[in-house]
C-alpha cells in the first residue's frame, strides 16, 4: 500500500483537500451567508449534502490512491468528480464574492489553485 500512496500521492493530496473543503464548511457554518440575511441559492452548498457530496468524492480519490485500482473507468470517474466539484465550489466563492462585493476571497483562490493542479495533472500528468 505504501508503494501505492508513493506513485499516487497528487491524488492522496486532492483528497484530503476535498476533505478539508468539508471541515471547513461543517467548522464554518452558513460559509454563504449574506449581511443583511437574504435567501439565496448558495445557501444550499454548504448544507449537509453538499458536505456528502465531498466526502463521496474524495473518498474516491483516497480509495484510488491508497489501492491504485486499475479499473478501466475508475481513474477517469474519479477525476472527473474532483475536477466537477472543485470547479462548482469555486464558481460558488466566485459567485459569493460578487454577492458582497468584495474581490476575491481566500477561499476562492484556493479553490481556483486546486482546480488548476488537478486539471495541470489530468492534462499532462504521466499515467
Amino acid at each position: 500500500m505504501l508503494a501505492h500512496v508513493v506513485k499516487n500521492r497528487f491524488w492522496l493530496w486532492k483528497a484530503l483537500e476535498t476533505y478539508g473543503l468539508g471541515i471547513y464548511f461543517i467548522i464554518k457554518q452558513n460559509a454563504f451567508e449574506f449581511e443583511p440575511p437574504r435567501p439565496s441559492l448558495l445557501d444550499i452548498f454548504d448544507d449537509p449534502p453538499a458536505i456528502f457530496i465531498l466526502a463521496v468524492v474524495g473518498t474516491f480519490a483516497l480509495v484510488y490512491s491508497l489501492w491504485d485500482i486499475n479499473l478501466s473507468y475508475y481513474k477517469p470517474v474519479m477525476t472527473g468528480l474532483l475536477t466537477f466539484a472543485w470547479l462548482f465550489f469555486m464558481i460558488a466563492f466566485g459567485i459569493h464574492d460578487f454577492e458582497i462585493q468584495r474581490f476575491i476571497s481566500f477561499e476562492s483562490m484556493y479553490s481556483f489553485f486546486v482546480l488548476a493542479s488537478t486539471v495541470c495533472e489530468i492534462v499532462i500528468g504521466d499515467d
